[in-house]
């Protein structure tokens, strides 16, 4: 038996003499495949191959329960958007979910969560009396206010804004207030005339007024940021000459400074002088 090994081994070492990179090859051939195998059983482990479950569907359910549900299946979460706010949804309920639910998915997969926010968006009111009602819509609705009507009463400036209102009370400009608060806009209609108490504007001069309106309270606009702008160039210019002022200070101090200590080197050096006079 053991004479038998030692020929197949005689026999093997031969032929490895005689083909040497033949069998190399082969020995590197087999090196790879076991390589290759190895690899791919990481792979299954590490991609969890051939696990895949079914993704719950955890819309419009608030989020703490969402969360249990994902947890429970073995599921990760992660929320993807908290900040708008739906008026359709309560606040912190799921909203959307990707993956879709009920497709089909690794457990190492993420489940990406968009929650409406807990409460509305809350925004400073801007000043509106006395500008243009357009105008007034315009910049509510473009600030993200939602619910925004406007009603007119007679008046003897027509088109302007005469007062807001937000849920039915009077609320100052710069008061915080919700985007989904209801805010109405009363402007004026311009019906009252002093001259002629009986006539009654019609619709194209009502047009007309309120474009007038507009442009006055476009040019006193521009007016104030001119008069602002003016008054921080003259802040900046007497701010300037206060420095350049404080400047100067400084360099006749450093003048006076440095004149005082050449007297007093000149002074040393004129007592050396006659120290050295008085020793000869």
């Amino acid at each position: 038996m053991s004479n038998n090994n030692d020929k197949n081994s005689g026999g093997f070492n031969r032929f490895r003499d005689r083909h040497p990179i033949l069998v190399n090859s082969a020995l590197m051939a087999l090196a790879l495949v076991a390589f290759g195998y190895i690899a791919l059983l990481f792979i299954d482990v590490f991609t969890s191959h051939g696990q895949q479950v079914q993704v719950p569907d955890v819309r419009n359910m608030p989020l703490e329960k969402a969360i249990d549900i994902l947890e429970d299946a073995g599921l990760r979460w992660e929320i993807s958007d908290s900040t708008t706010f739906y008026e359709n949804y309560k606040p912190g309920t799921v909203i959307d979910q990707d993956p879709k639910a009920k497709s089909y998915i690794k457990k190492i997969r993420i489940i990406y969560l968009s929650v409406n926010a807990m409460h509305a968006p809350i925004i400073a009111l801007p000043k509106l009396v006395e500008l243009p009602g357009r105008q007034g819509m315009a910049t509510l609705k473009a600030m993200g206010y939602k619910n925004v009507t406007m009603d007119s009463v007679p008046s003897e400036m027509g088109g302007l804004i005469l007062e807001v209102t937000v849920d039915g009370h009077h609320v100052a400009p710069g008061t915080p207030v919700s985007v989904n608060s209801k805010i109405k806009i009363t402007v004026g209609d311009g019906s009252i005339v002093d001259l002629n108490p009986e006539q009654i504007l019609d619709p194209e001069m009502l047009d007309s007024i309120d474009e007038a309106n507009y442009q006055d309270a476009q040019k006193t606009y521009e007016e104030e940021m001119k008069a602002a702008q003016a008054r921080a160039e003259q802040e900046r210019k007497s701010q300037s000459s206060e420095e350049k002022k404080d400047k100067d200070k400084d360099k006749d101090k450093n003048k006076d400074k440095k004149k005082d200590q050449d007297k007093k080197s000149s002074d040393k050096d004129k007592k050396k002088d006659q120290d050295k006079g008085k020793k000869n």
